[in-house]
């Protein structure tokens, strides 16, 4: 099969992070194979200066997908994984281009191969001069090594030590959805879709029972006198009702949560310290072990803005007392956690900002479109926002 060098750059949020999960996208598209992956690197921005520094790599993958074809998947992807549409040389959530394919010289108004630059940039030539030094420039005429000696780019390239694994991108299979649990950050609207979810698909909807904690009024007063006695109280009667769903519903066939039991942990390490986060540690390590696992994680992702619209907009007295710091804190740790450490279900993160699906029928009909369809990964971006 022809081989194709791509190279990814990311230089907003997690960018390891991204620059994996873009990995494990390539790897399950149709009739490619990611072969060689180089290692990582820092590198200063080239063209627009003022703006964080990027994560590349370069990927070499074997495919019997066209050089157009290869490009839509890779668009594709861009796309399911949040990339937003920005000016020329502006930061960028993850960008996949394709540098070579074989020899071939091809030429479109959207797509150019070989890569019209490749020759000017360190931060490609320096690894794909790691994992294919001798292949040839089919325009130049020159190998990589050659062209890296030749280059005249002076921006700094970091080499970090660490090495992504080709064992570990390839994801298990995702199995048939019957447990679907939803996240998101407080305000995000996890329990009105459940709810919603739960009617529309004759579910059986298990809630969290927030109410119940009789120290998160004052949690919210003040969080460092009350977050011990609030999380532990949260953390015991989240086990209790998670025991609950072992016992099989046999009139219907979908069970919804609006939580699931390892979110506890995110507010914990945000809310507790020292001796404290240590005895919760130990206690939380005892009861997870028997705690059933989602099928099917929905994370609802919102901006911050709009996460303190909606707090406000429901009215609910015990929050009148949040702050939009302590909002911000959570959605980073969510971001985070889902993006970066959850890892023992298919997770399906909503990008719920611009749409309103409580009140929008046209809005919660595509999500309930997008949670049913079959999942191709054990993770997956949407943005009904930006289609």
């Amino acid at each position: 099969m022809p081989l194709a060098y791509l190279g990814l750059g990311s230089n907003i949020g997690n960018r390891i992070g991204y620059i994996r999960r873009s990995l494990v996208a390539l790897s399950r598209l149709p009739k490619t194979k990611v072969t060689k992956v180089s290692s990582l690197y820092e590198t200063e921005p080239y063209g627009k200066k003022e703006q964080p520094w990027f994560i590349n790599i370069v990927v070499e993958v074997s495919t019997e997908l066209s050089p157009l074809e290869l490009f839509k998947k890779c668009k594709s992807i861009e796309n399911k994984l949040g990339r937003q549409k920005r000016e020329k040389w502006a930061e960028r959530e993850i960008d996949i281009d394709i540098l070579l394919y074989d020899e071939i010289i091809f030429s479109t108004p959207e797509l150019q191969i070989p890569h019209p630059d490749m020759h000017n940039r360190r931060f490609v030539l320096i690894p794909l001069s790691e994992i294919a030094p001798n292949i040839i420039h089919p325009v130049f005429k020159k190998s990589v090594s050659e062209l890296l000696i030749e280059c005249k780019d002076t921006t700094k390239i970091i080499h970090i030590p660490e090495k992504i694994d080709l064992k570990n991108i390839i994801e298990p299979e995702v199995k048939e959805i019957r447990y679907i649990a939803i996240e998101g950050v407080i305000g995000a609207g996890k329990t009105s879709l459940a709810k919603l979810l739960g009617e529309r698909l004759n579910a059986k909807v298990v809630l969290e029972q927030y109410y119940e904690n009789p120290f998160l009024e004052k949690f919210y007063e003040n969080r460092e006198r009350y977050a011990f006695q609030t999380q532990i109280f949260f953390l015991l009667s989240r086990y209790k009702q998670q025991m609950e769903l072992h016992q099989i519903d046999l009139f219907h066939e979908y069970l919804i949560t609006d939580y699931i039991f390892d979110k506890d942990k995110i507010f914990a390490h945000i809310n507790l310290k020292g001796d404290e986060l240590k005895l919760y540690e130990m206690l939380v390590g005892m009861l997870e072990k028997n705690i059933p696992v989602p099928d099917l994680v929905i994370y609802l992702q919102s901006s911050v803005e709009r996460l303190m619209q909606n707090i406000r907009k429901r009215g609910r007295p015990y929050e009148k007392n949040i702050s939009e710091d302590y909002i911000r804190e959570l959605y980073e740790a969510y971001n985070e956690f889902f993006f970066n450490q959850y890892r023992k279900s298919p997770v399906l993160v909503i990008n719920v900002t611009e749409i309103d699906f409580v009140n929008n029928r046209d809005d919660f009909e595509d999500l309930v479109n997008e949670i049913l369809s079959p999942r191709k990964s054990y993770f997956e971006y949407y943005n009904p926002g930006k289609k």
